[in-house]
């Protein structure tokens, strides 16, 4: 017969239903206040005590889980309407659901000493760091698949990039491209490569003489920066500045972005704005 501390079962599905939820959040792009994780998990962890149960039949599992995610959800993000959270559930419950089926693979095929398994409740006797390890890992994985969905879902939609200086502002048409990846080594900014010819006006003095034949200018002026690059064309230096304020607008909402504006003698050859769509 193998013993459950309920100081243990508790504490650990505390911190592993603070990592669901936050898991969650990435996934949905909603943040949770650190009051609300902590609610969250304090609520996870009382569900947990399903456990001592007698082991109960699929549908009435299923229903229990479910209830327990709706009090998880209401306790991180709140109601908010029945479609955000119908939504938040949907993707609680299906993170939920995938790290039941990681915890039941174990339990059947591997069972480590000290696991016990049921009603969808794992229990670990094992060693902190290891406990850490799994969620750090779990978490970075999230992490990878959300930037890869949000990759190619960017890739596919047309953007408006609107630039703003002291001398007013320019508004473009905007191209995701994953493989922009230049950033300035110095500020940890991307760089967004715009169409020189539509943006003079806008442009500060420093980035038009970069390009004047009779006044080229190598080095020294203020708040320019010139960034070495590699084009299809070849190797090349990216003319860049800081804009007091940019917007990216995907046709359903515009979000200011921290970025540098960037020109290059080749040209962007038919588009007007090229952004890496991490800066999302």
């Amino acid at each position: 017969m193998r013993v459950i501390y309920i100081d243990i079962l508790l504490l650990l599905n505390f911190y592993i239903t603070y990592f669901l939820t936050v898991g969650a959040s990435c996934l949905l792009h909603r943040k949770i206040l650190l009051k609300r994780r902590i609610l969250a998990a304090a609520a996870g962890a009382v569900t947990s005590l399903a456990i001592f149960l007698p082991a109960l039949p699929f549908f009435v599992n299923l229903l229990l889980k479910l209830a327990a995610s709706s009090v998880i959800v209401l306790s991180a993000w709140g109601f908010g309407g029945i479609k955000k959270f119908l939504s938040n559930t949907a993707f609680f419950f299906l993170i939920n659901c995938l790290y039941a089926g990681v915890m039941l693979g174990l339990w059947l095929f591997v069972c480590p000493e000290g696991m016990m398994y049921n009603n969808g409740i794992s229990y670990f006797n094992i060693p902190l760091w290891m406990a850490l390890s799994a969620t750090a890992a779990a978490y970075f994985i999230i992490k990878i698949i959300r930037r890869i969905l949000d990759s190619k879902n960017a890739l596919d939609k047309k953007y408006t990039l609107e630039i703003i200086t002291d001398k007013g502002n320019v508004t473009l048409s905007a191209t995701a491209d994953s493989g922009n990846k230049l950033t300035d080594f110095f500020t940890g900014l991307p760089v967004i490569f715009c169409d020189l010819d539509k943006c003079r006006q806008i442009c500060p003095e420093g980035v038009l003489m970069q390009f004047s034949e009779k006044e080229k200018v190598t080095e020294g002026i203020k708040g320019i920066r010139l960034i070495p690059c590699s084009t299809v064309s070849g190797g090349t230096m990216a003319v860049c500045f800081k804009p007091d304020k940019i917007f990216i607008d995907d046709g359903e909402k515009k979000k200011e972005v921290e970025a540098l504006a960037g020109f290059t003698k080749t040209g962007l050859k038919g588009a007007e704005a090229v952004f890496n769509p991490v800066i999302l």
